[in-house]
């Protein structure tokens, strides 16, 4: 069994191992691999299985009323495409039907990333039991 030092210093062989590389690669490699990155973080970060999905939504900000279509779904958010500006950390109300449980959700979150085209949204805290079963009913049945 490995002692934690060792784990540690291979750690740190690693990371050394990966800076002269790195270091050795051109401009426009390094910026594949930050793309990359990014990808790896942006795929990372999520905490709940999604299903794809194509649900209509209405939501709002404190400042004016959209509707669009919901592009995937988790107990944890949606991803809304569309092409409106937006700013993470905006606060949004939705509104949203489940078809496969005929559920009306009505939810507020904040948004936690923007694309081109569309906006992450992540779900308050603030849901019910109930209504985390009813997603969870609904992402299992896809």
């Amino acid at each position: 069994m490995m002692k934690k030092p060792d784990i540690l210093e291979d750690e740190n062989k690693l990371t050394e191992r990966l800076i002269r590389a790195v270091s050795r690669l051109t401009p426009q490699r390094k910026k594949m691999l930050d793309e990359l990155l990014q990808e790896w973080e942006r795929l990372d970060y999520r905490e709940d299985s999604r299903i794809p999905c194509f649900l209509p939504v209405d939501y709002s900000t404190k400042d004016r009323v959209y509707q669009d279509f919901i592009n995937n779904l988790s107990k944890g958010g949606v991803f809304i495409e569309t092409l409106s500006p937006f700013r993470v950390g905006q606060s949004v109300s939705l509104i949203f039907t489940l078809p496969s449980v005929q559920k009306t959700f009505k939810m507020s979150g904040a948004i936690v990333r923007t694309e081109q085209d569309g906006i992450g949204v992540k779900f308050n805290k603030n849901l019910t039991s109930y209504q985390k079963e009813l997603i969870h009913s609904a992402i299992t049945r896809k």
